[in-house]
């Protein structure tokens, strides 16, 4: 029971939470799990690719073709490459996390995954939009700004994780 209640820590303080908000204000708290359930209603479909594409490189990935692509080897190409494979990523940030799990526990590199991660706000597909608006030279910077940080973010994570 113990280790139930740490492992589902969160999820409990947010139940409790809804609890105390419907005696307060039953309306808006209904409103608001009707919004959160339609919300995951939404999201299932990519969530369930997802996973299932996380299954499939948990299964027919081998730990030492992850290190070969994405381990410590790869040096700081591998993080480049990572932030650079972060900005061809879509969908919501939330559902890639299993994703990004199984890369870790296959051997994937911290650095390389905080990479993916941090260059994850650039939205490739956008930036021609973008750059209608804001203009070429606000963009450009702007991407090479986000994949310097990615990848200074990608090795401060593992330098302050690494006994992780």
């Amino acid at each position: 029971m113990k280790n139930f209640l740490k492992k589902y820590s969160f999820e409990i303080v947010v139940g409790l939470l809804y609890v105390i908000a419907l005696f307060f204000s039953p309306s808006k708290t209904l409103l608001s799990f009707e919004k959160g359930i339609w919300l995951l209603v939404d999201m299932l479909p990519i969530f369930v690719c997802v996973v299932l594409f996380s299954s499939f490189l948990a299964i027919f990935l081998s730990p030492k073709t992850i290190q070969r692509i994405m381990g410590k080897e790869t040096g700081v190409k591998g993080v480049i490459a990572g932030a650079l494979i972060g900005t061809i990523i879509v969908g919501p940030l939330w559902v890639l996390f299993p994703l990004y799990k199984t890369l870790l526990n296959k051997g994937a590199r911290l650095a390389i995954v905080a990479a993916m991660i941090g260059a994850f706000a650039i939205k490739t597909p956008w930036i021609p939009y973008a750059a209608g608006f804001l203009g070429w030279p606000f963009v450009l910077i702007s991407l090479v700004l986000i994949i310097v940080y990615a990848v200074a973010e990608g090795y401060l994570l593992e330098k302050l994780l690494k006994d992780r």
